[in-house]
């Protein structure tokens, strides 16, 4: 037969209080109000869960723990690096600074390849290697070369001061020759071109500019009205950004 605890409180609350009225026993009979405290409290007792009960229900209905997986290490993607290189496009000159203030050190051909050192982007130009210029380097236009490898890995590069240039050397007149024939002069000035930077010539007749000649320009020719007794003056006028220069004057009068 099954023993519920509700029928054992029942026994042992009967057993406990039979126990304590038996004549005899030789044990202090406890008073009916005590007896019925005690037994009360060997019933709650009985009928309560235990701790160690409690605990080990808890343990055995909590879930179980579980990890969380971490990540592995990830790689790092390195870009691949190529030399930076530009190729020339058509013919440029390459220049001793950033700029047509500068000297001109070498002009390069379409295709020449160079290896980029620098860049001055405010002016779209590449400094490079160059085994023609004495310094090593030379500054050529972004307008004119094609850039590859890893050219946005550069630095950017100060220009370097530009020199203060000289104006270009004088012209000098080796010959000239003139013709006064009825009311006709024709005139004929040769020199020679002596500066390498000029941008041009300018024959001054009289003091006042007559004609406007390119770069290397060597002779001028020109006829002209005229009235007897007129005196004439000519000189040759060479010029560029830092100035001009100018031949000795030549003189005639026509009869």
């Amino acid at each position: 037969m099954k023993v519920t605890k509700p029928l054992l409180a029942g026994i042992l609350l009967f057993a406990f209080t039979s126990a304590c009225n038996l004549p005899g026993s030789g044990e202090q009979v406890l008073p009916p109000g005590d007896v019925q405290t005690a037994a009360a409290l060997t019933v709650e007792a009985l009928l309560a869960p235990s701790a160690t009960a409690t605990i080990r229900q808890e343990t055995a209905t909590s879930p179980p723990v579980t990890s969380t997986p971490t990540s592995g290490p990830t790689g790092t993607i390195t870009p691949t690096y190529s030399m930076p290189m530009l190729r020339v496009l058509q013919q440029t000159n390459c220049r001793a600074g950033p700029g047509q203030d500068y000297e001109v050190v070498y002009t390069y051909l379409a295709w020449k390849e160079l290896e980029i050192v620098g860049a001055y982007p405010q002016e779209n130009y590449w400094l490079v290697k160059s085994a023609e210029s004495p310094a090593g380097v030379c500054w050529l236009w972004g307008e004119y070369v094609e850039v590859k490898g890893s050219y946005w890995v550069v630095s950017s590069v100060t220009p370097p001061p530009t020199s203060t240039k000289p104006p270009p050397a004088a012209p000098s007149i080796q010959e000239w020759t003139f013709n006064c024939s009825v009311g006709q002069l024709t005139v004929n000035i040769a020199w020679t071109d002596r500066a390498n930077d000029e941008i041009g010539y300018r024959v001054i007749r009289d003091g006042q500019a007559v004609a406007q000649l390119p770069a290397d320009s060597k002779s001028y020719s020109e006829s002209i009205s005229y009235t007897a007794g007129d005196k004439f003056s000519y000189f040759i006028e060479v010029y560029n950004a830092a100035g001009s220069t100018r031949s000795k004057e030549i003189s005639f009068s026509c009869p």
